[in-house]
């Protein structure tokens, strides 16, 4: 049963709401088999949630907002049990509406409860409090001092996440010139975050952007951090200071052809008396040309790199390092001589923490570390992640770094694209290490040979890449397939498919080979009545860690006519690899009737 108010206090211009409330009981049953062993459980209770939202002084030029609420879901997740997702939010955010001092205030908390309903799972919660404030001066539209102030508080369990931190940035924009031509960004920010991990952070920063004319515009970039931070792995705190200065020239030449040059120089002292001196220089072409058979692609970038280390062994850590997951390609950290223990995985909002031997495994290769993801956690297919890890650079040692990328493709009119990449690296490190945490070099060759065809709804693509390297070398064979229809009375269907076969060589003797076939389905029944269907298939043969072979079907009845709702769901899954079979299934029935 639901329940929904409008209305004002005093005036709609001082206080105007909407209030809705949720009211319910639940019950579920839940079964699943893991191992040939049977196992149960269930639950009863309420449900409540709500939804409040409040504008006060909206016709002043201090108007703010409150909110509350609460809502509840259940989110299917491949071969496992559904997750019962409660998230309460209460927050508050008021302005000061003025063109020569604008200011706001904001203040949130989000508390989110993740309930499996395999009971032989355990619940988790994350907590998120946000405090923040910002204002400016506006001297002029061209001259404008900016204060930003945040706090943020995160807890997490059943991982033991807890740390809370102080943000405020001081900035200043400033355009000058004849015709406003020179841009001035101006930026001193102070960070300080306490808990399961520590980081104080102090950075100055100035970004200096010229147009010179319509086609031709240069970027200098000065930029000065000195930081202190550590981790839960036992690491002493690493504490550095780095200097950066860059410069990056953009021409445009007619709608053909865009071409950058960037170079840059940059210095890293760190506490212990090692250093680390960084050179590089960058330039990269971008070629579009209209032809009377379709459209030509093509883009070329070289880069050089020289990195000097200087001084004794140290420790240093790298934040929010960026990989996506894409089946069943595992991925690599860039750095070597890696502490395992070290390593932090979370979701891109900082919040979710993945865990080791649940999430995702570790393989080291010599002095390289990759993971893979395992098909019944939470990381999905696809998705992108964020790590964390220190890593040991031992010895003094130059590392010169000459990297090349060239690619080609051609869209037809009729849906054809061929295409063509080249990826090369040439590395040397002087002078050559001998031990495992030292620095190595990579010299890597990759061809990549593809084409794809669209026509209407159908796409085919196909792809082949040798990866030649001199750590990591493989073959690999990429075939996919999607296809959405929608027939003439209403109902939609999509199907995707993809076979991915990937063979290691030389020190990891390695073959993977994947297959994924997912299809779904909607269809409007009747004008109350819709079908939605979706199942998943997926068998990967491994012959390093083992195969396993999987299903997961979900299927949704729902009927709504007038105020009232019914909604049948049933889920099953199976997966099993060489050490257990896991099924699951449940069925939810929800009723709902507005008054």
């Amino acid at each position: 049963m639901s329940l929904d108010f409008e209305g004002f206090v005093d005036h709609p211009n001082f206080l105007e709401f909407g209030l809705a409330g949720l009211f319910g009981l639940l019950q579920y049953d839940f079964e699943d088999t893991y191992s040939g062993r049977r196992r149960t459980s269930g639950d009863s209770g309420t449900i409540l949630e709500f939804d409040f939202d409040g504008h006060f002084l909206k016709s002043q030029n201090y108007p703010g907002t409150v909110m509350a609420r609460r809502f509840r879901t259940i989110e299917p997740r491949p071969f496992l049990s559904s997750l019962e997702v409660t998230t309460t939010n209460y927050g508050v955010t008021w302005q000061y509406v003025s063109d020569r001092i604008p200011t706001s205030f904001q203040f949130s908390h989000t508390d989110v409860r993740l309930d499996p309903l395999n009971d032989t799972e355990e619940n988790g919660r994350q907590q998120n409090t946000l405090l923040r404030f910002e204002t400016a001066y506006r001297f002029t539209d061209a001259n404008v001092l900016s204060l930003a102030y945040e706090r943020q508080t995160v807890t997490q369990s059943p991982y033991n996440l807890d740390y809370d931190f102080d943000d405020i940035t001081l900035s200043h924009q400033l355009n000058f010139g004849s015709r406003k031509q020179f841009r001035l960004d101006s930026e001193l920010d102070y960070y300080d975050q306490r808990g399961s991990f520590q980081v104080r952070r102090l950075r100055w920063r100035e970004l200096m952007k010229v147009q010179h004319t319509e086609t031709l515009r240069s970027r200098y970039r000065f930029e000065m951090i000195d930081r202190k931070q550590g981790n839960l792995s036992g690491v002493p705190p690493i504490d550095d200071t780095s200097y950066l200065v860059s410069a990056t020239l953009d021409h445009k030449l007619y709608e053909s052809l865009f071409t950058q040059l960037h170079g840059y120089v940059g210095s890293q002292d760190f506490d212990s008396g090692a250093t680390i001196d960084r050179f590089g220089v960058e330039a990269g072409f971008d070629y579009r040309r209209t032809n009377p058979w379709g459209v030509l692609l093509g883009h070329y970038r070289i880069r050089y790199q020289e990195e000097d280390r200087q001084g004794i062994d140290v420790q240093t850590e790298v934040v929010d390092e960026t990989h996506t997951f894409r089946d069943p390609e595992p991925v690599r950290l860039t750095n070597v001589g890696i502490s395992t223990g070290s390593i932090f995985i979370t979701a891109d909002d900082r919040i979710t923490v993945y865990q080791l031997g649940r999430d995702y495994n570790m393989l080291r290769l010599g002095d390289t570390i990759e993971i893979e993801r395992i098909p019944t956690g939470r990381i999905l297919n696809e998705q992108t992640v964020l790590i964390d890890y220190t890593y040991n650079l031992a010895g003094d040692f130059t590392r010169d770094t000459l990297s090349q990328d060239l690619g080609l493709r051609h869209d037809f009119a009729f849906g054809l694209s061929p295409y063509y990449q080249l990826r090369r690296q040439d590395q040397t490190v002087s002078p050559e290490s001998e031990d495992e945490q030292g620095a190595f070099a990579e010299d890597i060759t990759a061809h990549i040979f593809g084409t794809e065809f669209r026509r209407g709804a159908l796409r085919l693509t196909a792809e082949y890449e040798d990866h030649d390297s001199t750590i990591t070398p493989f073959e690999a064979i990429r075939l996919g397939a999607d296809y959405a229809h929608r027939f003439k009375f209403g109902a939609t269907a999509t199907l995707k498919g993809r076979w991915t076969d990937i063979e290691y060589r030389e020190r990891l003797a390695r073959e993977i080979t994947l297959l994924t076939v997912e299809g779904r389905y909607r269809h409007p029944v009747s004008q109350y009545l819709t079908l939605e269907a979706a199942v998943l298939y997926r068998s990967e043969d491994d012959s390093l860690s083992g195969d396993d072979d999987g299903v997961d079907v979900d299927v949704a009845l729902q009927w709504i006519r007038r105020e009232t709702e019914i909604r049948v769901d049933y889920e099953f899954g199976r997966i099993e690899d060489d050490f257990a079979k896991n099924e699951n299934s449940a069925l939810f029935v929800r009723v709902r009737r507005r008054f």
